[in-house]
């Protein structure tokens, strides 16, 4: 009789603490995944804007990395609805939805896409895709051990000796690589494309002029903030994050970037710009940009499997 109640009995304290984390230490796996897939997502969409409105510009350069490239991202798109899927409800239905119709409506008869529609369409999908970004990450900024602990959060400190909390040094990390980081390089996305379309068809009208000069400002107004959160972070992170050192030296390909467009791009005049070389001047930048995104995360993922030794420690 002793026996069978015991194996009755509701699980004790302990039992249901360690329930608890172990839901939320794997809802935040699923988390880090999808944002993961995200972010590549995201990448080559950006790519597709790039190369379609180049494309449409007249430079067939494009065509055979282009069609390989919407393939891709269906592929992509479907696996992520189904990691979603399963994903504790982290992405809603309606937003998965609004992915796949933002997507099919892009892809379906680009060719007979105005230029402007082809590029506001895919600007509009890469936001829906930042945001989504950007709702995963808010779900990492406390650690475990913070939401589960009746007291104090613990200063327990991730990787360096540095005194920061583990929430403000997560909200910083978080900060930085989902929100700094895809923000300028979705900024310099935009002046990818509409420097490759213009370039491609040999003059800028004033729309796009407007349109480039906009997003230039905008560029160098958010880098500049870019750059006092890296140098914020490097201490913060010490060794960390070599890719931030790295971000010194493509500050100087980003303002040869910009300085090439607003001198060879935006004129009156017929352009003699090589859509091919700033598609990929522009394309490296980016990519530096957003493997840092993927650096911030991995350093996320890393401090997340911490979370079960600062766990049993803080309980303990």
């Amino acid at each position: 009789m002793r026996q069978a109640s015991t194996q009755n009995a509701p699980f004790s304290n302990g039992q249901s603490s360690i329930q608890a984390f172990t839901a939320l230490f794997h809802q935040r796996l699923d988390a880090l995944n999808l944002i993961k897939q995200l972010i590549h997502i995201t990448k080559a969409v950006q790519r597709h804007r790039g190369m379609s409105m180049g494309l449409l510009g007249g430079n067939a350069l494009f065509r055979e990395d282009f069609t390989r490239l919407q393939r891709q991202i269906a592929e992509r798109l479907n696996l992520f609805i189904s990691f979603a899927a399963r994903g504790h409800q982290l992405v809603p239905q309606r937003d998965q939805e609004n992915l796949q119709s933002a997507w099919l409506t892009i892809s379906h008869d680009w060719q007979e896409d105005s230029v402007i529609d082809n590029y506001e369409l895919h600007c509009h999908l890469i936001e829906q895709l930042l945001a989504l970004f950007a709702a995963l990450a808010k779900q990492l900024e406390q650690p475990i051990a913070a939401l589960l602990a009746s007291g104090d959060e613990p200063t327990q400190v991730y990787a360096t000796t540095a005194i920061y909390p583990n929430r403000f040094k997560q909200l910083e990390v978080l900060h930085f690589s989902t929100r700094l980081m895809p923000a300028v390089a979705e900024q310099i996305g935009r002046i990818r494309a509409l420097a490759t379309y213009t370039a491609a068809l040999g003059y800028c009208d004033a729309d796009y002029a407007s349109k480039l000069r906009y997003v230039i400002q905008c560029t160098r107004v958010n880098n500049e903030k870019l750059r006092h959160q890296a140098k914020r972070m490097e201490g913060i992170l010490e060794k960390d994050s070599p890719l931030l050192n790295q971000l010194k030296s493509y500050e100087i390909k980003l303002t040869f970037l910009l300085n090439m467009v607003e001198h060879d791009v935006l004129k009156d005049e017929k352009l003699t710009a090589d859509s091919n070389r700033l598609f990929d001047l522009a394309t490296d930048i980016i990519d530096m940009y957003l493997n840092s995104v993927d650096e911030g995360t991995a350093l996320i993922e890393r401090w997340h499997h911490d979370e079960i030794e600062n766990w049993i420690l803080s309980s303990s």
